[in-house]
């Protein structure tokens, strides 16, 4: 059983690396309960061997994840992020802070709004003084498929827009994206085989 555990526990670790959780990995975290994760990296330099924390990760009692660091090599932090859930286990707010980058896009706050069945409904992002720098908004049909985006800048001009349809059976048909002025900029086809 222990060493059960302790495969669990190094799959996990490998699988914390990745921005998305599967459902496997998700279940496995809630069904042994475990609140946190650290990946340690033993390594062999110079002849010496040597133990750093590679990177740290906390989780709500639904297994989503809610904090996350890594560090670089010489065991300072090297990005960070915080992540919080509504009661209906949607993301609401999303921190991205990477130290060694001030790439304004990369260290960004978001918040998102959902509508009464759960579709994104509004992004605004944030950067690092706090101020607004884009909104999307999304659209949808009664059947729950998304019919448009509009990005909008911070001052709320209309920076691009994203229109999808739909084919009879329901799957994405055709993605069109557009700029301020209505100019097509790509059109992406999707074609299924059954």
């Amino acid at each position: 059983m222990l060493r059960f555990v302790f495969i669990l526990l190094i799959a996990l670790s490998i699988a914390v690396n990745s921005t998305a959780q599967s459902k496997k990995e998700k279940k496995a975290i809630k069904t042994w309960g475990i609140k946190s994760v650290t990946e340690m990296v033993t390594e062999n330099v110079n002849g010496k061997e040597t133990i750093r924390k590679d990177s740290y990760t906390i989780y709500d009692k639904n297994a989503n994840k809610t904090y996350y660091e890594e560090y670089k090599k010489d065991g300072t932090l090297k990005h960070k992020e915080s992540t919080k859930y509504d009661s209906k286990r949607n993301k609401i707010e999303e921190t991205v802070f990477d130290i060694a980058d001030n790439n304004p896009e990369k260290n960004n706050k978001k918040t998102f709004k959902y509508d009464s069945e759960n579709n994104k409904t509004e992004e605004s992002e944030f950067d690092v003084t706090g101020k607004l720098t884009k909104i999307t908004m999304c659209n949808y049909n009664e059947s729950n498929e998304k019919v448009s985006e509009v990005e909008y800048n911070g001052t709320g001009k209309i920076t691009k827009k994203t229109v999808y349809a739909y084919d009879s059976k329901g799957l994405k048909a055709i993605k069109k994206e557009l700029d301020a002025n209505d100019k097509v900029i790509s059109t992406k086809t999707y074609k299924y085989e059954f």
